[in-house]
């Protein structure tokens, strides 16, 4: 079962407000133009008759209730055609028709009752001053309470003062007490002709249930309404409910929590006929403590602030009592939860607001809906800051990939370029390849042309060696044999210088070997100018 606090609190409204002048706190004391200002924000009558800032959500105002008699919705009451103002009126002119015939008399009357009142009082106080100076047992008479000195009183303190032979003047002295007596009675007696003293008797009376809103919990309008009116009507019987109404729109649309309930009691008892609602309170509250064993109240006039607070207390826990059997049921309970920092904490914020008025309390929907326009102000500028931010940012970036597009033109450019440059030396590098691996080819040509050639020289010079020496034709026959296997040892080649070189080497040999041959008439086999013809048609081919 969920658990939740709830806030219980009532206010008193008398005849005219002012601040109790020895008050530690200079409380303030609510008279009849609050308790009108109170009933017109609870009916949500028209802000040009409030004359203060907006207090209600009126999106919402279909959600709060009215009770009097029946419950019905409050937007049925259309404040456009005054019927909430007029309804308004009619509650305080209850009240004040009552006040009239109360303290009855013309006006003259009753200013005639105030003067004597006046001077009765100024007369009390100077007879308390002689009282004070003769001390004791005539200063023991004197007394705040609202009932009269009677007789036997005064039969007291002349029986002690005369059997006391120190006090002097005692007919003197009784007779300062006789006429204080006077005085104070015929003051109770002014009172009782109107039976109402103004700044000390409570006409009306409003309660606020509500559920804190940090509890997180939400009560439909019937069942605060029924918790609160049959708890009044149980306990205070004799005390006529002037109306209640629950609000749920003094909020913001998208809050969840925070509705309560106002409900407004006449102090006037149908019974006793008396203002005595506080009294009644009081008495409730003693007989809680009573049947509970818990410390009482007592019957001192004027009760402390602890003692105040403990009539607060007793009443708030009878109220949770009464209202957690009218939960029964909806799986909720009211409790006391435990005492946190955080809690104290809340109270006293609680406490703080309840002293402001409704339009300046931190959580009325005027300031709720002003933080809402202050934050969504705050959330826009911060909106453009940073739509500002980012627009710079994206300047920023745009030039930045501007720049970028450049360099990677540039990049590409260079890479372009540097792949052409690659391309030109991978041909220069294949012509050079190439061009080297024909210089080691020709090389080798030439090497393997100079062997030959030295080769053919050497077989030819031994084969003129031969001739000059005029060896016979068999050594000739030798060394031609050895000029033809030179020239078969020798391989084609494609060098064109080579062939032309080698052409005009053996031309030359040709012609001197066709003089020799011819001069020593040599035969065919001991002839080199066969191979040498042979020679110089092949590579001439």
């Amino acid at each position: 079962m969920r658990e939740t606090t709830a806030l219980f609190k009532f206010i008193n409204y008398r005849k005219t407000s002012y601040k109790k002048p020895f008050s530690s706190n200079r409380r303030r004391i609510n008279g009849l133009a609050q308790l009108e200002e109170s009933i017109r924000h609870s009916l949500q009558c028209s802000q040009q008759e409030l004359k203060t800032v907006a207090q209600f959500n009126p999106d919402l105002q279909h959600l709060c209730y009215l009770m009097s008699g029946k419950t019905k919705r409050l937007t049925r009451f259309s404040p456009d055609k005054q019927i909430r103002q007029c309804y308004a009126d009619k509650q305080i002119k209850r009240i004040t028709d009552r006040l009239n015939t109360i303290e009855s008399g013309t006006p003259d009357q009753l200013q005639a009752i105030a003067t004597e009142k006046q001077k009765t009082d100024q007369d009390i106080q100077n007879l308390k001053y002689s009282l004070r100076r003769l001390g004791e047992p005539f200063s023991s008479i004197i007394s705040d309470s609202k009932t009269e000195i009677t007789e036997e009183q005064i039969n007291a303190i002349r029986d002690i003062a005369e059997r006391d032979p120190a006090i002097k003047r005692v007919k003197q002295k009784l007779n300062t007490v006789a006429r204080y007596a006077k005085a104070h009675n015929q003051r109770i007696a002014l009172n009782n002709k109107t039976n109402l003293q103004a700044n000390s008797t409570v006409l009306a009376h409003e309660a606020i249930f509500t559920i804190p809103v940090h509890n997180g919990v939400e009560l439909d309008s019937q069942t605060m309404l029924g918790i609160i009116s049959s708890f009044y009507e149980k306990y205070l019987p004799d005390f006529t409910i002037m109306f209640a109404v629950y609000h749920a729109n003094e909020k913001l649309a998208e809050d969840q929590t925070g509705n309560h309930v106002h409900i407004f009691v006449d102090g006037y008892n149908q019974s006793s006929g008396k203002y005595d609602l506080p009294s009644q309170i009081r008495l409730l509250a003693d007989k809680y403590a009573r049947f509970y064993k818990l410390p009482e109240i007592g019957a001192d006039k004027q009760l402390s602030a602890d003692k105040n607070k403990r009539v607060g207390e007793y009443i708030q826990q009878l109220f949770y009592q009464h209202a957690n059997k009218h939960l029964k049921g909806q799986d909720l309970k009211l409790a006391f939860l435990p005492d946190t920092d955080e809690r104290q904490k809340i109270r006293a914020e609680i406490r703080k607001q309840a002293d402001l008025p409704k339009h300046q309390r931190k959580f009325s929907f005027y300031n709720r809906a002003k933080e809402q326009t202050e934050q969504l102000k705050k959330q826009a500028k911060q909106a453009i800051e940073a739509a500002k931010k980012a627009k710079v940012i994206a300047e920023q970036a745009e030039q930045k990939t501007e720049q970028e597009k450049q360099q990677l033109t540039l990049l590409l450019q260079q890479q372009q370029a540097a792949a052409e440059k690659h391309k030109q030396l991978e041909l220069e590098t294949h012509l050079l390849t190439y061009q080297a691996e024909q210089a080691r080819k020709e090389e080798q040509e030439t090497r393997a042309f100079l062997d030959y050639f030295f080769r053919l020289s050497e077989a030819l010079n031994k084969w003129w060696s031969s001739l000059i020496k005029k060896v016979p034709e068999i050594v000739i026959i030798k060394a031609a044999a050895d000029v033809k296997k030179s020239i078969d040892a020798f391989s084609d080649s494609t060098n064109p210088n080579f062939v032309n070189q080698l052409n005009q080497f053996v031309s030359l040999e040709y012609d001197r070997a066709m003089i020799v041959e011819k001069a020593q008439k040599l035969s065919d086999n001991a002839k080199v100018s066969n191979y040498l013809h042979v020679t110089r048609r092949q590579k001439r081919i």
